[in-house]
C-alpha cells in the first residue's frame, strides 16, 4: 500500500522537521497490518487538516499592531502594557488581542494533535527503542513550553508591582510570539526555559533531605541549562526565591515542604522517601497523559504563589521560571 499524501499548505503551522515526523507515522501506518490501518490513516489527515484550519483562521487576523488608530483611540506596544497591568489571572483574556487568543488555541489544536499520534504509536504497539514515539514527544512537550512560556510572560505583563521595563520587554516578547506563533515556539525564544523544564520532566525527584541537592545535580545532568541554576546559586538569593526553587524541584508546595521537615524533625529522621513524603501520582491523575501532569506541575505552583500575593502569605509569590525570565529580561533590557 502505498502511504497517501498529506495537505501541507503553505499557512501550516507544521515546520520542516514536524512534517517528517508525520510523514514517518504516515509511512509506518501504511507498512504495518494492523485491523484498523486505514481507519488510523484516516485520523492522521484529519487532524493535520483540522490543525491547518486553525492556522488560516490566525492568518485572517492581521498583526497586532497593524490597526493602531480607530477614531481618537490610538494601540500600540505601551498601550499594551498600561492595559495587561489592569488584568488578572480571571480576567486576562479579556484584554488579550483576538489574534493572540486564536494563536492560544492553534498551540492546543497542536498539542492535542501530538498527543493523538502518540496513541497511535500505542495502538501500533512499537517497540520501546521505536525512534518514532520520542519524537512525537518532543513536538508534543514544545507545545506544552510554548504555552508555559507565554503563560509565564503574561504573568510578568500582569505584574502592577514589577518593574516597567521589564514588564515591557514580556509584552514585546509575547508580540513576537503573538505575531510567529504558526512557526516558532518556547524553543525559539526562550531556550533556557525549555531546556530545564525538559530536564525537569525527566528526573524523578528522591527528596531526601529535602535540599533539593540530588535533584539539582540530575537537573544538570539531564541537560538543563546552567544558567537556570546559576540564578538560584546567587549569594544575594532571598527566602521567597529560594522557595520557589525548592517547589520546582521537589513537586510540592512550600507549605508542605515545610511540613515535612518538621515531621523529619520530630521523628528523628534525615530523608524521606518520595512515598512517604507523598509525593506519588493520585489514582485519578495517572490516567492523564503526561503532557497533561506537566502543564499542571506548573499551573499548581503559579496558583499557589497567586494565593499568598493575594492573602499576602509568606512564601514565594512567583514560580522559579517568573523569577528566572524576569531577571534574565532585566539584564537584556538594562544592558548588564
Amino acid at each position: 500500500m502505498t502511504a497517501p499524501l498529506l495537505d501541507f499548505d503553505e499557512l501550516s503551522s507544521f515546520d520542516q522537521d514536524e512534517r517528517k515526523t508525520v510523514h514517518d507515522l504516515v509511512a509506518l501506518i501504511t507498512e504495518s497490518d494492523h485491523s484498523k490501518r486505514d481507519q488510523l490513516l484516516a485520523m492522521v489527515q484529519d487532524h493535520v487538516f483540522r490543525v491547518g484550519k486553525v492556522a488560516s483562521a490566525l492568518a485572517s487576523y492581521p498583526p497586532v499592531f497593524s490597526e493602531t488608530r480607530l477614531g481618537e483611540r490610538e494601540r500600540g506596544p505601551e498601550t499594551l502594557v498600561e492595559l495587561l497591568v489592569l488584568a488578572d489571572d480571571a480576567s486576562i483574556e479579556m484584554y488579550l488581542p483576538t489574534r493572540a487568543i486564536v494563536g492560544r488555541s492553534l498551540v492546543m489544536a497542536e498539542l492535542n494533535c501530538w498527543r493523538l499520534f502518540s496513541y497511535i504509536c500505542n495502538e501500533l504497539g512499537l517497540d520501546s527503542d521505536h525512534p518514532l514515539p520520542p519524537d512525537i514527544d518532543y513536538w508534543m512537550h514544545s507545545c506544552v513550553y510554548t504555552r508555559l512560556a507565554e503563560d509565564v510572560l503574561i504573568s510578568l505583563s500582569m505584574d502592577a508591582d514589577g518593574e516597567i521595563h521589564i514588564r515591557r520587554a514580556a509584552v514585546d516578547y509575547l508580540c513576537k510570539f503573538w505575531e510567529s506563533r504558526h512557526l516558532y515556539g518556547a524553543r525559539h525564544f526562550f531556550p533556557i526555559l525549555a531546556a530545564t523544564w525538559g530536564a525537569r520532566r525527566r528526573i524523578r525527584v528522591s527528596v531526601g533531605t529535602m535540599l533539593g541537592v540530588s535533584e539539582i545535580m540530575r537537573l544538570l545532568q539531564s541537560g538543563c541549562d546552567p544558567e537556570f541554576v546559576d540564578y538560584f546559586s546567587r549569594p544575594s538569593l532571598d527566602d521567597d526565591e529560594h522557595q520557589a526553587f525548592q517547589e520546582f524541584l521537589i513537586g510540592v508546595s512550600t507549605e508542605k515542604i515545610q511540613s515535612l521537615a518538621q515531621l523529619m524533625e520530630r521523628d528523628g529522621r534525615k530523608s524521606l522517601s518520595p512515598e512517604e513524603a507523598g509525593l506519588g501520582e493520585r489514582d485519578s491523575r495517572k490516567q492523564s497523559h503526561e503532557c497533561v501532569r506537566f502543564y499542571e506541575f506548573f499551573r499548581s505552583r503559579y496558583l499557589q504563589a497567586a494565593a499568598r500575593r493575594l492573602r499576602e502569605l509568606p512564601g514565594p509569590k512567583k514560580t522559579a521560571e517568573e523569577y528566572v525570565l524576569g531577571y534574565f529580561l532585566d539584564k537584556e533590557t538594562s544592558g548588564a
